[in-house]
């Protein structure tokens, strides 16, 4: 489905209106007052917080193979994200400069200069969306964060939505039709690429979220002058210093963040290292974190898992059997169950799980950190570190000079709160200028 101006379109009629989107957009460029724009935004947004509902909108996320814990638990974070007093708490977090709101000017007087300098926040003008689908709705949140910043937004909608982006922003547009001018939704595949690169062009910026393969793709079709704002692919883990005195309630942390993100998100851990360099100690650890795993597992998931599709269900039993296989010829050992499985590696390679309650564990005495994840420059995110408090100072400082930009609790790991960087950075503050004037 195709969305433009608020009105769906069908893909001939998209296809037609490429030709005149440039001077749409320079007729709309020319007729905005962004403050408006950005005032209608925060309007819709709290409006549609208010009609969400778990009666109406629970049986919606369930039926999508979400269990109702969970989905309430989503509801809530969701209606929270779109109050106006989250949002506008995140403008003036993020956009600091110049008192508690970024759409007033402010004055400075350079310290080296006789008068005053104004200064703004502006927006970067046309913001062109690439999205991943491997979270629901983040297309329709990343044009969200555009609106606000008062940026016309051009989304190219991923293969794997199913049509909820366009229902939702539909509906923003409903509640608030003076933004529809600013909101565009193309239902592109990857492959057109010379229709994406029309998009392209017209574009300031270009918010790509995705792999190194996407962003590749993306700095191909952009022009020179076309800013790359990447949200690529990052991997999380957690860091057990000492695994004979951690309690089994902080590896259920661990374990519950696996288990209630599939380990699909930037934040997922991935695997678990451990500080001693002692194999036999990492067997035994690996053995007893699988028991917790499971226990978590079947407690959040049931005793069948109906939600994950069938063939990854195969994939993932004859990825398990395969390491099973090898450990007979190489140092390593696999603890599997029906719902879960944790690999005991004799590497310290950092490396995605096979996801789905499949982790790692590996050592990773101190003396090694910085030679092992320095390598992963501006991969990393976030990691769970479980230690004693004599040594979590140094730690902390240790794995943020390895390039990790967020420490946290296992059970914590993909939880977001209102002013939380993404990786490491404030994604409104990127969507914009800070322009100054005589």
């Amino acid at each position: 489905m195709n969305l433009i101006k608020g009105r769906l379109i069908s893909r001939s009629v998209s296809l037609n209106m490429l030709a005149n989107l440039e001077n749409d957009i320079f007729e709309t460029i020319e007729n905005t007052d962004y403050n408006l724009i950005v005032e209608r935004t925060l309007d819709a947004c709290d409006r549609l917080s208010k009609k969400i509902s778990d009666d109406v909108h629970l049986p919606l996320l369930v039926a999508r193979g979400m269990g109702p814990e969970k989905a309430r638990r989503e509801l809530e974070e969701i209606r929270t994200f779109l109050t106006r007093e989250y949002l506008e708490t995140r403008l003036k977090l993020e956009l600091e400069h110049g008192g508690n709101h970024f759409k007033v000017d402010w004055t400075l007087k350079p310290f080296d200069k006789q008068n005053e300098v104004r200064y703004s926040w502006k927006p970067l003008g046309v913001l062109l969306h690439i999205a991943a689908g491997n979270i629901d709705a983040l297309p329709v949140f990343s044009v969200i964060e555009g609106l606000l910043t008062g940026n016309i937004n051009i989304l190219k909608l991923p293969s794997e939505d199913d049509g909820l982006s366009v229902q939702i922003l539909q509906e923003l547009v409903e509640l608030s039709p003076e933004i529809g001018d600013h909101i565009y939704v193309f239902d592109f595949s990857s492959s057109e690429t010379e229709n994406i690169r029309l998009l392209a062009d017209v574009s300031d910026a270009i918010v790509v979220w995705g792999g190194e393969a996407a962003i590749s793709a993306v700095r191909q079709l952009a022009a020179a002058n076309t800013k790359i704002i990447e949200w690529g692919h990052k991997i999380s883990f957690a860091y057990v210093a000492d695994p004979e005195n951690v309690s089994d309630a902080d590896l259920e942390g661990i374990a519950f963040n696996m288990c209630d993100t599939e380990q699909l998100f930037c934040s997922s851990c991935q695997g678990i290292y451990i500080g001693i360099d002692d194999q036999e100690a990492l067997y035994r650890f690996a053995e007893r974190f699988h028991l917790i795993l499971d226990r978590v597992a079947t407690r959040m998931h049931g005793d069948t898992r109906p939600d994950i599709p069938v063939g990854v269900r195969a994939q993932k039993a004859l990825e398990r059997q395969t390491e099973q296989l090898e450990s007979a010829f190489m140092e390593k050992r696999v603890y599997k169950s029906h719902m879960c499985s944790v690999i005991a590696y004799s590497d310290m390679k950092l490396t995605l799980s096979y996801q789905f309650g499949n982790c790692w564990v590996k050592r990773l005495p101190r003396p090694y950190v910085l030679k092992n994840l320095k390598p992963h420059k501006n991969r990393l995110q976030t990691m769970a570190l479980l230690c004693d408090k004599p040594q979590r100072a140094s730690l902390e400082a240790l794995f943020l000079k390895a390039g990790v930009v967020r420490i946290t609790s296992g059970q914590n790991m993909s939880k977001s709160y209102c002013g939380l960087p993404h990786d490491g950075e404030y994604p409104l503050r990127r969507y914009m200028k800070l322009i100054s004037m005589d």
